[in-house]
């Protein structure tokens, strides 16, 4: 086995066996003062992130203006993680969310970095037009009041929520690395090896792991990790299952009947419409459906996913088939690189399982949302991150 150090594996074709350069650009630069900013810390550490999403992306970002020599490394051939904004099969300028999109008011960092970066916000639901309750086959108004006082006043980013990982990944540049699978990571004293899939071998001094429980067990750990982790692996700590189905249509027709196209039914699901506040005839409704629902609708192809979703939202929004383009569907589930939508343990898992599974083991880090208090949101990707980033920094 040959070791090579972080730069020689940056600049030589053993880079190019990992994975693809993100951007061009080496050095972590942001504008001012972050929510998350690290203060003075000790000496520079060689730091490798394992995932580029929203919690592994905010720890290398502040890792890196503090001072430490960081790179990140993504399985996927994206970046994002959960967060992915969907503009194709849509006509341009539409888009929908096929993971995290609503942010609450009191996510305060994730409206930090969101200023920080400069990115805007919009108001997730409409503020004309009814919501639609659809249950037992019936179809009934349900006013907007009362609609969001079930749903808090969420917000959205404009232009889709991938739009703040990017941010971060601009920023660190050729410090991300995607299509880079980790095999291995072995500790030996001070020393954390990191091999990856396509051969490559890298050394760092602290390594951030940033993977979903549920496919934590592709990387062998050397030693092995806890018994807590292991069991979290095995099935002891629950994930939710999610998925989404789109469907683009050439007019809003609902409109003629004064609904905005949004609605709760008892399939169980939330239907959307993403593109209530975009230009354009055309629209897009989505469905998102959890546990139960999304194990049968992962079950079909994709094509007759599409048509069993139209085949029901022709009752939900009669007329569905008629104006219908297209669709297309994500699930978390069948995601190589998730292989679920978000945790959701139970309470024991939790009191278990929770705090185990945000513990370092020596130079070795984790985070993400499964080790945060805001389970299934950015926020707590980036609690999360940031907490880790800390670890490191004062390590």
């Amino acid at each position: 086995m040959r070791t090579i150090g972080r730069r020689q594996f940056l600049e030589s074709g053993t880079a190019g066996a990992a994975g693809l350069w993100l951007g061009a650009c080496s050095d972590v630069v942001g504008p001012g003062d972050s929510p998350g900013r690290l203060g003075a810390g000790g000496r520079p550490k060689r730091v490798v992130v394992v995932g580029a999403g929203v919690s592994g992306l905010v720890a290398a970002y502040e890792l890196g203006r503090a001072g430490h020599d960081v790179t990140v490394f993504e399985a996927r051939s994206r970046i994002g993680g959960r967060v992915l904004t969907l503009r194709h099969p849509f006509q341009p300028g539409h888009l929908a969310e096929a993971g995290a999109a609503r942010i609450r008011p009191e996510h305060e960092l994730l409206l930090g970095y969101a200023d920080h970066f400069g990115l805007q916000l919009d108001s997730f639901y409409p503020r004309s037009g009814e919501f639609l309750l659809f249950e037992g086959g019936h179809r009934s108004p349900l006013p907007g009041d009362t609609f969001r006082q079930q749903r808090p006043d969420y917000v959205k980013i404009r232009g889709g929520s991938e739009l703040l990982p990017r941010a971060f990944a601009d920023r660190l540049g050729r410090s991300v690395l995607v299509g880079a699978p980790v095999a291995e990571i072995a500790v030996s004293g001070a020393t954390v090896t990191v091999r990856f899939s396509a051969g490559a071998v890298l050394e760092a001094d602290r390594v951030l792991v940033t993977a979903p429980v549920p496919v934590l067990g592709r990387i062998r750990f050397l030693p092995g990790l806890s018994e807590g982790k292991t069991a979290a692996i095995q099935g002891a700590f629950h994930y939710q299952k999610a998925t989404r189905v789109f469907l683009r249509f050439g007019g809003r027709y609902w409109e003629a009947e004064g609904l905005n196209g949004w609605a709760i039914t008892d399939w169980p699901e939330e239907l959307w419409h993403p593109t209530w506040d975009s230009d354009g005839p055309e629209g897009v409704l989505l469905t998102y459906v959890r546990g139960e629902r999304a194990t049968e609708l992962d079950a079909l192809d994709e094509p007759s996913r599409v048509a069993r979703v139209l085949e029901h939202l022709d009752d939900v929004f009669p007329g569905a088939s008629a104006h219908f383009i297209s669709g297309t569907s994500h699930s978390w589930q069948h995601d190589e690189w998730s292989r679920a939508a978000w945790a959701e343990p139970t309470g024991t898992q939790d009191l278990e399982l929770g705090g185990e599974l945000a513990r370092a083991e020596g130079p070795v880090h984790f985070c993400g949302e499964h080790a945060s208090g805001y389970r299934g949101w950015m926020e707590g990707a980036l609690e999360s991150g940031l907490r880790a980033a800390r670890e490191i920094h004062d390590a």
